[in-house]
């Protein structure tokens, strides 16, 4: 089986419940886009034009490698559309107040798998009735762990222990195949030349080069060339360790209140899933909460939690990074429902796959709600 072979095959609409206006503080933008991530577009627009990125505002991500329509806003007037290679970005009108995660309803999807064969399409068949009435984990799936796919620690757990100059060569010194050539080449120079910072400038992709300056003014300052990174960043590399951390928790739930618990494995470790549920309708209400210092340690979650913890070697307090004084840039607090079931999930008749000599493909349509991920889903037809 294959996805994402080309873009088209991967399809995904932000729905958005947000008032739009002929006036407003706000400008909203539509977002149509391929090969791109949706935080280059943003940077990339704002160079362009000449203003500030902090202008502009977003209800989500989506993966670069699909045909993905979604939503920013924009801090004033935008009044042109942007259209450059594989993305196109038009102004819709004006909205009150700045587009949010809580601005999103949820996620359409139509998604092509390829390449299957018989075998594959029995599991589909098989699994589907099975989602319709368990529903399946809402786990954090690979995309989740870009900073952290080299499996040379997360980004974030070296910040809680301190360790300034191991997160700084987590993100300059290990590569991983999905790297262009420039990058790997960039990052193996750092590995190679750490402490001279003159050699890894000359190397180095725009993004690193503000660490790198400060770095070879100040060498042995590793916390405060920390926060020469971008705060979007930042935050997002916190983020990835917790959806580790949740995906953890979520696994004892599994053990805990599942039947016909089946292991995939992925870069992060292993997902469990399930094909019934003894406590359905106790665990399709549960909410996990993200990890930070303030979690509630009490009752059937908090034992999962501090098993967790312990794997990780780390306590609460750890969340506060105190010793950091981040400003804009911390662990937040949320909550995540613990399972989801798809809506309007209809899957399409085998056909004939164009791509694949004497393979078929399947056509499947869905609702997802805000931060599911679609991916898990098509792992759990295929198990």
């Amino acid at each position: 089986m294959k996805i994402k072979v080309q873009p088209e095959d991967f399809k995904v609409e932000e729905i958005i419940d947000i008032q739009i206006n002929k006036d407003g503080p706000y400008t909203l933008l539509k977002l149509q886009k391929r090969y791109w991530n949706t935080l280059d577009v943003i940077d990339f627009v704002a160079r362009k034009l000449s203003v500030s990125k902090k202008n502009f505002s977003r209800a989500g991500l989506k993966d670069r490698y699909s045909l993905s329509i979604q939503y920013l806003s924009f801090r004033g007037d935008f009044t042109r559309t942007v259209e450059e290679k594989n993305f196109r970005l038009e102004p819709v009108g004006k909205i009150p107040k700045p587009i949010s995660p809580d601005s999103l309803c949820g996620n359409k999807f139509a998604i092509t798998l390829r390449d299957l064969n018989d075998n594959e399409i029995g599991k589909i068949k098989r699994n589907y009735p099975e989602v319709i009435d368990y529903g399946l984990p809402n786990y954090f799936d690979e995309q989740r762990f870009g900073s952290a796919r080299h499996r040379q620690g997360f980004f974030a757990k070296f910040l809680m222990r301190g360790h300034y100059r191991g997160a700084l060569k987590s993100l300059l010194c290990f590569p991983y195949k999905e790297d262009s050539r420039s990058l790997k080449f960039f990052k193996k120079t750092c590995a190679e030349n750490w402490g001279n910072w003159d050699k890894c400038l000359k190397v180095s992709p725009v993004e690193f080069r503000k660490i790198l300056f400060f770095l070879r003014e100040n060498p042995n300052d590793c916390k405060n060339a920390i926060k020469m990174i971008d705060r979007d960043m930042l935050n997002l590399y916190l983020l990835a360790y917790q959806s580790y951390l949740f995906n953890k928790v979520l696994s004892s739930v599994v053990k805990e209140c599942a039947e016909g618990v089946i292991e995939v494995p992925y870069s992060m470790g292993s997902f469990l899933f399930y094909r019934k549920l003894r406590k359905r309708d106790f665990v399709a209400g549960l909410k996990i909460p993200m990890l930070t210092e303030k979690v509630d340690m009490s009752g059937f979650l908090g034992k999962a939690i501090r098993s967790v913890l312990d794997s990780e070697m780390i306590q609460l307090k750890d969340f506060k990074l105190s010793k950091m004084r981040f400003r804009g840039v911390r662990f937040k607090s949320f909550l995540r429902s613990a399972i989801i079931f798809p809506k309007d999930f209809l899957i399409g008749r085998p056909q004939d796959d164009e791509i694949y000599k004497n393979k078929r493909k399947i056509l499947l349509n869905f609702w997802l709600p805000p931060g599911a991920y679609a991916t898990t889903l098509i792992k759990r037809l295929m198990i």
